[in-house]
């Protein structure tokens, strides 16, 4: 209407300017105009073709939308109101039945969740008239991948109950079948050892079953194009949750693949059918050296069908004195040692790869004793004895050898009086205390292992974890000479392996060089800033070694115990991916010269003559260095923690924002968004 006005009005400027073509002589003319509405004839108008026509479309346009709202919205709703509330009862209430750890009311919970993934998946096809269509039928089958997935992750945690149902007791579970409720009876030491023997093996055919259970799971979640999805949808992150889920499943499908030798051939490193010989290293991570800890005694157990005996126990040194050492020196026990002018057995694991290392060792212990008895090698540190004196309170070690306990010790600030005692035997200078005094691993292992067979129910669970965490905190590491069971170790990580992952990567390697048994005392802070750059990745490091503690008397000529020194010398190693440069370092003595290690770039420092770690007092490295690994959206970092370190307080920011904030106690895999 107001279009066909004002063409009038432009008609009559075209023909007129006269004063009447104000504002104010367009407004009266538009007065006197006369516009006639006519009334419609709706009944008519239907007859018409065009009312034909608009009532068909009318009325299509209204049975669309009634469709969509029966076949598209409505069950769309269904399905959003299920997940949430699956997800605000079901999955808490599994949590909670978890931290129970009662097999049966899982398996019920189990049941349950079954149940309403069975009804979400039958609202979800309803949907199924939509997921025919081009485009969208791409989306809608990504759905059933994941109502798969789902059905097969129930059914695997349904295998795994039922493979660890008759563990139970190790593990602290409880509700299996048949078991009337606080009725099991203990077991004796040996009852447990001949179960062990005669039984683990078999978990292998539950092996086969959850291997194609998570074989079909990561075929099914590879099918998906994670691409076409956004980032973020109703604040869920989606491709953080795909990438997690994706990860997690390679890696189990990996665990049981590569661990599965070591479960077939339990009976055998048991000694079900000869005795096995097991050769035992022990570090002392207060002395942090490369793999872990200075190896400051050893021993050999044998295991003869799960009984466990030891032959040999003794003094990392009067194996040196067997073997007499004329080689040179390395480079960095000449640079960075003090007054060391051959290279000892105890010093030879340089290599923080600890394969690397004991095969060095196992050369050179060659010429003075034969290799081929040992049908596996075992490192342990002071930290696996304390969580296992923790769980007891305290243990005898038999004969003269006193006990251990976890009771704070004043005489090294509070520390746990095992420390303080392991130390007193194995260090401190003095004409007597028993004739070997570092031949105390051997009965010590007993004592230990005997505790822990002949123990109660109610402490196995706390055995089992702290085993687990010892493995997963590298404070308990395997060797095999057998490829296939070494094979297994590498990949179930507990072989002190330098990994070789995609990605980036780093490792932080800290060698005390005669800073007495200062690694107890110190606590270590790593900020590290992630930034991204075109084609590469910045990283800058700021490494705080802080020493809180007062020294300790190291006078050796009055006989005090010496445990953290006045001045802590350290040699520190970064490893990070092959083609890495370095931008800067400071806080190190001695110039930088990145090298090639492992198939890694090293960069390496030093400090401890100039500016030692005072007791009470910290110390500042910063590392600034590129990696080759380009940015991207699904960015990966993996940070390995060197064996035998105490947990490092650690924080990562990119772009001034804190994303991470952890204890690294174990290995790191990290993804972000760059």
């Amino acid at each position: 209407m107001a279009e066909i006005i004002f063409k009038q009005i432009k008609k009559k400027e075209e023909a007129s300017t006269t004063p009447e073509d104000t504002k104010e002589g367009i407004l009266g003319k538009i007065k006197k105009w006369k516009f006639k509405i006519r009334p419609v004839n709706l009944r008519a108008f239907l007859k018409t073709k065009k009312g034909k026509t608009t009532l068909f479309s009318f009325l299509g346009l209204f049975i669309l939308l009634l469709f969509i709202c029966l076949t598209l919205i409505r069950p769309a709703l269904g399905l959003v109101y299920k997940v949430k509330e699956i997800q605000a009862l079901r999955l808490a209430s599994i949590r909670t039945v978890i931290e129970t750890k009662d097999i049966r009311k899982t398996r019920e919970e189990l049941g349950f969740v079954q149940k309403d993934l069975e009804d979400l998946r039958s609202q979800y096809q309803s949907l199924s008239v939509w997921g025919k269509l081009p485009i969208i039928k791409n989306y809608y089958q990504d759905g059933e991948r994941l109502f798969e997935v789902g059905h097969l992750g129930i059914e695997s945690a349904n295998i795994v109950l039922e493979s660890v149902e008759p563990y139970q007791d190790f593990l602290g579970l409880s509700g299996g079948e048949g078991e009337e409720e606080g009725e099991t009876p203990d077991k004796t030491a040996e009852d447990r050892i001949n179960f062990l023997t005669e039984s683990i093996e078999g978990l292998v055919p539950y092996l086969n079953d959850l291997e194609s259970n998570i074989q079909k799971m990561n075929d099914l979640v590879g099918q998906i194009d994670i691409e076409k999805y956004p980032d973020q949808l109703s604040g869920t992150p989606i491709k953080e949750y795909y990438y997690t889920a994706q990860t997690g499943l390679e890696t189990g499908l990996n665990l049981i693949k590569d661990g599965r030798p070591l479960i077939e051939k339990t009976s055998w490193l048991l000694g079900k059918d000869e005795p096995r010989q097991y050769f035992m290293l022990f570090q002392n991570n207060a002395e942090l050296r490369p793999t872990g800890g200075f190896w400051t005694a050893y021993g050999v157990l044998q295991v003869d069908n799960g009984k466990i005996k030891p032959l040999l126990s003794d003094d990392i040194y009067r194996l040196d004195d067997q073997f007499r050492s004329n080689i040179p020196a390395p480079r960095p026990i000449k640079e960075y040692h003090i007054n060391v002018p051959y290279w000892n057995i105890r010093d030879m694991n340089l290599s923080p790869d600890l394969p690397t290392s004991l095969e060095t060792f196992l050369e050179h212990y060659g010429t003075i004793a034969k290799t081929e008895n040992y049908d596996a090698f075992i490192l342990l540190d002071t930290q696996v004895l304390l969580n296992i004196v923790e769980i007891f309170g305290k243990i005898g070690l038999g004969g003269d050898w006193g006990e251990l306990s976890i009771e704070p010790d004043d005489r090294c600030d509070g520390c746990p009086q095992a420390f303080y005692y392991l130390e007193h035997l194995a260090d401190k200078p003095r004409s007597s205390l028993v004739a070997d005094r570092k031949g105390f691993l051997g009965p010590m292992m007993q004592s230990v292992l005997a505790n822990v067979m002949a123990a109660p129910k109610e402490k196995m669970p706390a055995i089992t974890q702290a085993f687990l965490t010892s493995l997963k905190n590298k404070n308990l590491m395997v060797y095999f000479p057998d490829q296939e069971l070494q094979k297994s170790a590498v990949s179930l990580n507990i072989a002190g392996t330098i990994n070789q992952p995609e990605g980036d990567y780093l490792h932080l390697n800290d060698s005390n060089f005669a800073g007495a048994k200062t690694n107890m005392f110190i606590d270590q802070t790593i900020e590290h800033e992630i930034i991204p750059q075109g084609d590469r990745v910045d990283h800058k490091l700021t490494i705080i070694y802080d020493n809180p503690s007062p020294a300790s008397n190291c006078n050796l000529e009055a006989g005090k115990l010496c445990l953290n020194a006045p001045k802590y010398r350290n040699w520190f190693r970064l490893y990070t991916p092959l083609g890495s440069t370095l931008q800067k370092m400071t806080g190190s003595e001695v110039e930088v010269e990145p090298y090639e290690e492992l198939e890694k770039t090293v960069f390496e420092g030093f400090y401890g003559d100039k500016y030692p770690l005072y007791a009470e007092s910290q110390n500042r490295v910063t590392i600034h260095y590129s990696s080759p690994i380009k940015p991207d959206e699904n960015y990966v970092i993996n940070i390995q923690k060197q064996p035998g370190s105490k947990p490092i307080d650690y924080k990562i920011t990119i772009g001034g924002q804190e994303v991470e904030s952890f204890m690294l106690d174990s290995d790191r895999t990290l993804r972000f968004s760059l």
